[in-house]
């Protein structure tokens, strides 16, 4: 019965995904362009567009709300409504029929076909991403993408990600080169599974579309802040295949250069992890010295006497204005840490009037303890937190 009526709405002018949302959105009451896109099988993106042509035409109504519902209008109410629409078009094309005809045969003919290559200004970041999901949607054998940041994150949350699934799906072959790091690994981690990702951080306010070496997208994104509504955000779009060749081949040695995705992915799920054990450790030694008239600035700076300022990840200020300052070095299964203790004593030699901590797990050799000693830091074994956070509370109460 469905497709049946898909059919007779088709004869007042709806096409099929028309019809079929109107149908859906009359027999199911309100629903969000989410639900809308699950049941009818389409992404979310093209879900919106649709709903927005029909909610243009009178053909659904909106609700607001989070999320905006829609709902269909009475079949009696758009009938009239689509049958006015294809009396106006009737009217307007015998209205042009005499002038289009006259001018047609005044109008000087090509002697072969040409073809003028264009070139067009989109402004406003809405609108580029707007016209990047079209790049991708239409793309047939090859997209290559530089993206910013921003544009990693918001792909994700707008579903341009999911169209650069489905173009892989299609056969189409999808690399893109963009910063992955932590604000941005979610995104990379999802986009990683399907597209041939590589991070680089050479171009960091550079974005480039390039689709079947046909079309390209190209901006210098000047403001690269979270959000859509950007007006400063311009772009040049051409259908020029050289310009688009051109774009190709440089690209293709910016991809080369790249670091490999699954190595990036890994170093910043590395960093994290290191990040989180690094705030526990300090987050125990402010427990530690909490009723000790002592106060734990992380992380911290210390600016020594020959004026350089030294980043710790944490800073201990206690009574009399004396500061120390607080390094947390870590190691996996198998990396000594002995080198990375050391270059952090160094630090010692210009903080003549700061103490100077280092938690170091796993524990360092005696050989690199005895030297940290002799520039005046002292390296305390981190390999259980709450026995370093005490180590740390009889250094400061015993002067360190």
């Amino acid at each position: 019965m469905d497709q049946r009526l898909v059919e007779l709405l088709g004869v007042y002018g709806l096409n099929e995904r028309e019809a079929q949302t109107f149908i859906f959105l009359a027999k199911n009451g309100s629903c969000g362009a989410g639900e809308l896109a699950k049941a009818v099988g389409i992404r979310r993106m093209e879900a919106y567009r649709l709903l927005k042509r029909l909610l243009d035409r009178g053909i659904v109504v909106s609700t607001a709300g989070k999320p905006i519902k829609y709902q269909a209008e009475s079949l009696d109410g758009v009938i009239s409504l689509l049958t006015e629409e294809q009396k106006g078009y009737v009217r307007r094309m015998e209205e042009a029929r005499q002038e289009l005809s006259s001018l047609w045969k005044q109008m000087p003919r090509a002697p072969r076909e040409s073809f003028e290559q264009r070139f067009r200004i989109i402004q406003g970041r809405e609108q580029i991403y707007n016209s990047v999901a079209k790049m991708v949607e239409l793309a047939s054998a090859s997209l290559d993408l530089v993206f910013t940041k921003n544009d990693l994150v918001q792909a994700h949350v707008l579903g341009i990600v999911d169209e650069l699934v489905e173009a892989c799906r299609r056969g189409v072959k999808v690399t893109m080169v963009a910063p992955i790091d932590p604000a941005t690994l979610e995104a990379a981690e999802a986009i990683a599974k399907s597209v041939e990702l590589r991070h680089s951080e050479d171009a960091p306010r550079s974005r480039l579309v390039v689709a079947d070496g046909a079309q390209t997208l190209v901006s210098l994104v000047l403001d690269d802040t979270r959000g859509l509504k950007n007006d400063r955000d311009i772009a040049i779009w051409t259908d020029s295949r050289d310009y688009g060749e051109t774009m190709e081949g440089l690209y293709r040695v910016s991809f080369a250069k790249a670091e490999a995705a699954a190595d990036r992915l890994a170093a910043v799920r590395g960093e994290l992890k290191f990040g989180a054990k690094i705030d526990a450790m300090v987050g125990v030694v402010r427990t530690a010295l909490a009723e000790s008239g002592w106060t734990v600035e992380s992380p911290g700076k210390i600016r020594s006497g020959s004026g350089v300022e030294y980043d710790f990840a944490a800073v201990l200020r206690g009574p009399g204005g004396r500061k120390v300052g607080v390094d947390v070095v870590l190691g996996q299964k198998g990396s000594p840490v002995a080198d990375r203790v050391t270059a952090s004593a160094m630090k010692k030699l210009d903080l003549k009037d700061s103490g100077l901590l280092i938690i170091a797990s796993p524990d360092p050799d005696e050989q690199t303890k005895s030297l940290a000693s002799l520039v005046g830091a002292t390296v305390v074994d981190g390999s259980d937190a709450v026995d370093a956070a005490a180590a740390v509370r009889n250094s400061v109460a015993a002067g360190a």
